[in-house]
């Protein structure tokens, strides 16, 4: 419980140094590429791990509805890919914004599913 009261008591400043750090990875003219992640798909698999931490840090930050959630995450997920769009050595791509909804409809399905199982009812 003590890592839970931190988190939600430094939300907002997790958020906001998670959403640079996304920011930068999603914008940078190469992108990091390591060895364990040289599957097929592995970009849309880390949209999706991607798109988890932001609703998890966005959630414990401001609390939104979940339908307000996941319009503002759908919002920069299509931002990012029109910017990348225009970055040298980047593109856009739909699946990526479908990735990233995927991502972060996982996180409100399992807070979802936590509140209703009792997790964190404190």
């Amino acid at each position: 419980m003590l890592v839970l009261h931190f988190l939600r008591r430094h939300g907002r400043l997790i958020f906001i140094l998670t959403l640079v750090l996304v920011s930068f990875a999603l914008l940078a003219q190469r992108p990091p590429k390591p060895a364990a992640f040289s599957f097929q798909h592995a970009d849309k698999v880390a949209h999706i791990g991607v798109f988890f931490v932001l609703a998890l840090t966005l959630h414990l930050a401001f609390r939104p509805r979940v339908w307000a959630g996941m319009l503002l995450l759908l919002l920069y997920g299509v931002a990012i890919e029109i910017i990348q769009h225009y970055v040298p050595g980047r593109g856009a791509e739909l699946l990526d914004v479908v990735a990233d909804m995927v991502g972060a409809a996982t996180f409100y399905t399992a807070w979802w599913g936590s509140k209703r199982l009792g997790f964190f009812s404190r």
